[in-house]
């Protein structure tokens, strides 16, 4: 008897386990692109100072931070196309679950319905 609402249970919360689990992998690719991010950011930031540093002129200069500031942009766009695709990823996925769930639970439904008019 025990055995039986543990399984029933662990089948209810099975949809919010998997949930959890969606989340919590979205989380880390996520973590993993941004971590990238700071780090391009930082050796991009480094170059920058190196190369301005030695230039001499004005107009050099001026070249020297328009690429750095191009190479920026170009690498939070790319960033926050990456983390929108993650995350449009990860809403189709749980938008499935979900209708999973529901689906099944209308069934369930259904069958217990059933059931109680057969009784």
């Amino acid at each position: 008897m025990y055995d039986k609402i543990i399984e029933q249970a662990q089948a209810a919360a099975k949809p919010m386990t998997d949930l959890f689990a969606l989340n919590t992998k979205t989380l880390e690719s996520l973590t993993e692109k941004q971590t990238g991010l700071v780090s391009d950011i930082l050796n991009h930031n480094m170059s920058y100072a190196k190369s301005l540093s030695s230039q001499k002129d004005f107009a050099s200069i001026y070249e020297t931070q328009k690429t750095y500031v191009e190479g920026l942009q170009e690498k939070v766009v790319s960033a926050t196309k990456d983390a929108y695709s993650i995350i449009s990823s990860a809403q189709e996925e749980a938008a499935s679950l979900v209708q999973g769930v529901v689906k099944e639970s209308q069934q369930t439904a259904a069958k217990a319905a059933k059931a109680a008019k057969a009784s």
